[in-house]
């Protein structure tokens, strides 16, 4: 295939108009603004979340011509409830000719608002297709308020499509890693509770669960938006965030079910958990909850903390963290049968 035409200098808009991408271009970036439809590619970390790869995978699959982007919900679930309109899986096949293989299934971040598919979702995918892995990319419900639980019903929804499709996406439906970022973290980390597990939305057990930068617990958020200044930029946007989660008149009681440390389910998979100290948007101290929970509980985990890299790093190529999902990906195959 001929060189990637894009490079860091490269705007938004600029990548979504080229027609090198096909169907993939829908989904680089959704509700897109002005600003973001501006801005270049470096300023998301072209390097550190590992666009290039991605953006090669996409041209690579779009040259095939081949359908890759399903919709989660027949279409008599979607007249009668239009916002599972909006529910897509993005394919991304494995390099390998097989039947049976175990998948990755990836929810981007976004909080809750939109979903960042270039950084969380279609660069992750690719490395997974390189290591060796079918991977899969979840455009779960946004926007409302609340919207939540409405992303976690899409993962199970996703599960089960996947599973009534196996033959044709040549995966195992009882073999899958399931990971998320920000915003997608939380709603990954949502199965390993009690009230939102697996077991509660009759889909297989994931055989492991990967956490970038996760809000864990609302209270931080909470407790932000109340030491905000009135009319601050600052205390609107943790508003927005919390009123998605918790509902337009949020509360402690409306946040506290998306508490994961709180009510971690004993028999959850293994877990892998990756953020930065210096997390201006997800403070660190939610995934070190998540960390102690889990080691309180003698629950198996990994993680890796990096000193700083800040929010959405994706890979986080150059970065301390750098690998982690390699070693997401080895956690999750030493499960594998």
């Amino acid at each position: 295939m001929a060189a990637l035409p894009h490079t860091g200098e490269t705007t938004i808009g600029e990548l979504v108009q080229s027609g090198a991408y096909g169907e993939f271009a829908k989904f680089i970036f959704t509700y897109m603004t002005p600003d973001h439809w501006q801005n270049k590619l470096s300023a998301y970390g072209y390097e550190k979340a590992g666009f290039e790869a991605g953006l090669q995978r996409m041209r690579e699959l779009a040259s095939t011509g081949e359908t890759l982007h399903f919709q989660v919900y027949p279409e008599t679930e979607r007249l009668a409830s239009w916002d599972k309109d909006t529910v897509w899986l993005e394919y991304f096949p494995s390099l390998k000719k097989e039947e049976n293989q175990p998948y990755v299934l990836i929810l981007p971040g976004g909080g809750f608002n939109r979903q960042w598919g270039f950084i969380e979702g279609q660069a992750i995918a690719a490395r997974a297709n390189a290591l060796g892995y079918p991977a899969f990319v979840l455009y779960y419900r946004v926007k409302q308020e609340p919207v939540m639980p409405l992303p976690i019903e899409d993962v199970y929804g996703a599960v089960r499509f996947i599973a009534q499709n196996a033959a044709l996406f040549g995966v195992d439906p009882e073999r899958y890693l399931l990971g998320g970022f920000s915003a997608g973290a939380s709603i990954a980390g949502c199965l390993l509770t009690e009230r939102f597990s697996w077991r509660q939305g009759g889909i297989p057990k994931p055989t492991a669960v990967f956490l970038g930068y996760a809000p864990t617990r609302f209270n931080e958020f909470y407790q932000a938006w109340q030491d905000a200044p009135e009319g601050s930029a600052a205390r609107e946007g943790y508003a927005a965030v919390l009123r998605r989660v918790g509902g337009p008149n949020f509360s402690m009681d409306t946040l506290s079910p998306y508490d994961l440390p709180a009510r971690l389910r004993p028999d959850a998979p293994p877990v892998y958990i990756t953020a930065n100290l210096d997390d201006p948007v997800v403070p660190a101290v939610n995934s070190l909850a998540l960390i102690d929970a889990l080691k309180a509980r003698g629950m198996e985990y990994q993680a890796k903390i990096g000193k700083s890299g800040g929010h959405s790093y994706g890979l986080g190529n150059g970065l301390e963290v750098a690998g982690w999902f390699d070693d997401a990906i080895a956690l999750f195959s030493s499960h594998l049968k």
